[in-house]
Formats: structure tokens, C-alpha cells, sequence
């Protein structure tokens, strides 16, 4: 992006409060995130308000401020009734100008993972521009979007929803010319009916899908291979053996050291060995390997490519703690009931004193004491120990864990003090839990230490 303030006050109709010649080349909606030259959006939130950082912004270097209400910072502001609609207009003008095609990974597990698995296996073949960790959200993306790369062949976007009516949004802005769906789960419960009304919510995007752009599918989740029929364009399916365009055979696991298989179907046949343990992960490349294959990508381009693949941070890297002999799976960024349970398969595929320590998983509305109960019995079949991080939810995921020796632990901070003193050498540790039970500080805390 690169357009100067006074540009942008005419393009949003926003007042603007200062000095209109500077040339704003980025967004930022964080201001520790700020760079020399970026246009700095003040977001209200429930905890902070944007517009207190505006002064915090200005001595990074931003070069304009956009806000919705008076603030005392030395810097040029860009004066709207709300930032977040400005800035999503914002992002809409930038794609709809941009000759880069945009493929969209969405779904209710495997998002990020799938969608650095795309950006690498195009990356062979194109120059490639893609959305940062997570930033998939109503702000998120389209500051991500903002921020692309100049002179890109295709920008890969991951797009999330809490509500129904957010991708509907989102999509608005993205048009994408690929759109890749992983599994609809039971996330967010808390705000839907059940799960096929957050299937609806994930179909919002298809109605923005290019007419003639790639729909990719998957074939082994009922919900999502019903997509089909809401598009008329290019379809293609993965996951079900001579049903799809592209599925798994002949998995084999070698615990946490990884895994072999083969991706076989009408798009190619391909032997791959890999480092990343699980078959969620081959799930995932598979979903990837789909849409790249459709658009250009050639089969042996992704036999050596997927060789130097990693997990996403916090996604299932696994670590062995030095000295101790620990092998460590950091799996702490989110979870659902589904993904618990893959996380669950693969340490019962490990040798050692398994210990799986689940934080409570949030969001998941009225049936969540049955669906924690139902994650603790699995959790039961696969570890030696299991450690339930949370509320009551937590509590019952704990009960449920019979013939394991099972803890219940409120916070995170006493579940790290816990494992410090249970944990033995060649143990073998699961992390995993919503993001808003902090798991991830038991991981740094085991990293930097076990007494």
C-alpha cells in the first residue's frame, strides 16, 4: 500500500486532523508491531482501547494515526466513526486492486497449519505472500492484507469466525480464487446451536469464491463435502480413497519421529516421508497438496519440499528437554474435543511414561461438561497421567479419566508447579488446551527447566 494521508482522508471520508503529505506504506493495529511509515489503527477492545497507544505509535514512526475519538498525539489522525469498518474498506480497495489470485484456508481445526503447508508447497512454484500466524480475525486480516508483498503471485490468507455473519465479511474483502475448507468441528459452541449451524457460518465464504475459481473440499467431512452443491465453478475433493482427487494411503507412524505415507489419486501419486508426527499433520498436507497440485504445482516439487516442513509455533512442536531425556509436544496454542483426541492418538503411539496435560477447552456452550468427559476417557486410554488445567469443565474431564492417575489443577501457573515434581526422566509430555487457559506457560516453564 502506498498512498498519502490526504489520500486516504478522501478515500475513507474521514476529517483529517493534521499534516496530509506524509506516505503511509503499511497497517498496524498493534502499536508495539508499528514500522516507520505505517498508518496506525485504533481499535477499542474489551481490556484496552487503541486510541491510549496512538503517542506509543507516533514515536515508532507511524506516519498517521486513523481513530474515532480526540487524542493528544503528535501525528497526523484520520477522523472516522469506526476505525474497524475503515479499515476493512480499506482492505477491500487493496484487493480489489491487486492482480495477485488469493487462496483462502478456512475451517474449524488445521487452519494455520494447513495454510503454512500451502504457502510452502506454492512457494516452489510462485512468489507468494501470505497472512502472519493467526491474523485471521475482522481486524487481523485485513491489516494483513494491507501489508502484502508487492509483486506477488498469490497471497494465502487463513480466515476465522466467532459469530455467524464474520466470514460473510471477510469474504466480502478477500474474493478469494481458491477456497480450501479443513473440518467443521465443535468450536465455538458457545455462540452456535450446534454444529451444522457453524457449518452455515463456514459456507458465508463460498458466496465471495470467484466464478471461476477453485472450490477444495473435504470428502471425509460430511458437512464440508455438502459444499459442493452451493458452487457451480471447479470443485475438487481429497480424503476419501476413489472418491476424491487426492487422498491417503498406507500411513505409517513412527510416533513422535514422524511418519511416512502416500498421497495418491487423479492428481498424482507421491511417497512422502516426513518429520512431523500425527495424521492430523498428513491431513493437513493433504488438504494442501490438493489446492497447490490444482494450481500449478508440480508432483515432484513436493516430495523434497515437505522434507524441511515444520509445525506452526505452539501447533505440535515437539522439544526434548536436554539432560532429562523429557520429550516435550507444545501443542498449547488452542484445542477443541477433536483435536485432543489426535493429539491423545498420537502419544499413545509413544514409547515412555505418557503424561497428557489438557487445559480446559472454552467456548463449547452447554455440552461441554459431556465433551470434556468424553475427551478425559480418551485421555485415560492414551497416558500414564493425566493433568486437567481449568474450571469445572476441567474437573470433569479429570473424573472422567478413570485408570489414569488424574490431577485437577486450576491454573496454569500450579499445573507447571505440579509437573516439576512429577515429571521423570524419558517421560513424554502433551500440551494442549484453548488459549485462554495459558498452556503455553508451561511449556516455556518446563523449556527453561525441570527440578
Amino acid at each position: 500500500m502506498r498512498r498519502s494521508v490526504t489520500e486516504l482522508a478522501a478515500f475513507l471520508g474521514a476529517r483529517l486532523e493534521g499534516e496530509g503529505g506524509r506516505r503511509v506504506t503499511g497497517v498496524a493495529i498493534d502499536s508495539r508491531a508499528v514500522r516507520p511509515g505505517d498508518l496506525f489503527v485504533a481499535l477499542p477492545g474489551e481490556r484496552v482501547d487503541g486510541h491510549e497507544f496512538v503517542a506509543q505509535a507516533a514515536g515508532a514512526g507511524a506516519a498517521a494515526a486513523l481513530v474515532s475519538s480526540p487524542v493528544g498525539a503528535e501525528l497526523p489522525r484520520l477522523v472516522v466513526p469506526d476505525t474497524l469498518a475503515a479499515l476493512q474498506r480499506l482492505a477491500r480497495a487493496e484487493r480489489a486492486g491487486a492482480a495477485y489470485r488469493l487462496a483462502a484456508v478456512t475451517g474449524s481445526i488445521g487452519k494455520t497449519t494447513t495454510k503454512e503447508f500451502l504457502v510452502a508447497l506454492l512457494a516452489t512454484t510462485f512468489s507468494v505472500g501470505f497472512t502472519s500466524g493467526s491474523r485471521n480475525s475482522q481486524a487481523g486480516f485485513p491489516a494483513e492484507l494491507c501489508n502484502r508483498p508487492e509483486g506477488i503471485a498469490w497471497m494465502v490468507a487463513e480466515l476465522g469466525m466467532n459469530h455467524a455473519g464474520e466470514l460473510d465479511r471477510l469474504g466480502a474483502i478477500a474474493e478469494p480464487d481458491a477456497l480450501l475448507y479443513t473440518v467443521v468441528a465443535p468450536v465455538h459452541l458457545k455462540f452456535f446451536r450446534d454444529v451444522d449451524a457453524i457449518a452455515e457460518a463456514k459456507a458465508e465464504l463460498i458466496r465471495h469464491l470467484r466464478s471461476d475459481g477453485l472450490l477444495v473440499l473435504n470428502a471425509a467431512d460430511r458437512r464440508v463435502a455438502g459444499f459442493a452443491d452451493r458452487f457451480g465453478g471447479n470443485v475438487l475433493r481429497y480424503g476419501v480413497a476413489d472418491e476424491s482427487d487426492l487422498w491417503l494411503e498406507d500411513y505409517r507412524e513412527n510416533g513422535l519421529l514422524g511418519s511416512a505415507f502416500r498421497l495418491t489419486g487423479p492428481l498424482a501419486t507421491l511417497e512422502v516421508t516426513w518429520p512431523l508426527p500425527g495424521r492430523h499433520q498428513a491431513d493437513n498436507l493433504l488438504a494442501a497438496a490438493t489446492l497447490a497440485l490444482a494450481v500449478g504445482v508440480a508432483p515432484s516439487a513436493i516430495p523434497p519440499c515437505v522434507t524441511r516442513l515444520a509445525p506452526a509455533p505452539r501447533r505440535g512442536v515437539v522439544h526434548v528437554l536436554g539432560g532429562s531425556g523429557i520429550t516435550l509436544v507444545d501443542d498449547s496454542y488452542n484445542s477443541s474435543p477433536q483435536a485432543a483426541r489426535a493429539g491423545l492418538t498420537l502419544l499413545a503411539a509413544t514409547r515412555g511414561r505418557r503424561i497428557a496435560v489438557l487445559g480446559e477447552m472454552l467456548e463449547l456452550g452447554p455440552d461441554s461438561p459431556t465433551l470434556h468427559r468424553e475427551v478425559g476417557r480418551a485421555a485415560a486410554a492414551a497416558a500414564n497421567v493425566v493433568v486437567a488445567v481449568g474450571g469445572e469443565s476441567a474437573a470433569a474431564l479429570a473424573r472422567a479419566a478413570e485408570g489414569a492417575e488424574a490431577h485437577h489443577i486450576a491454573t496454569a501457573t500450579e499445573a507447571l508447579d505440579l509437573l516439576r515434581g512429577l515429571l521423570r526422566p524419558g517421560d513424554v509430555v502433551l500440551v494442549k488446551g484453548s488459549r485462554g487457559i495459558g498452556l503455553d506457560l508451561v511449556v516455556d516453564g518446563l523449556r527453561a527447566g525441570v527440578r
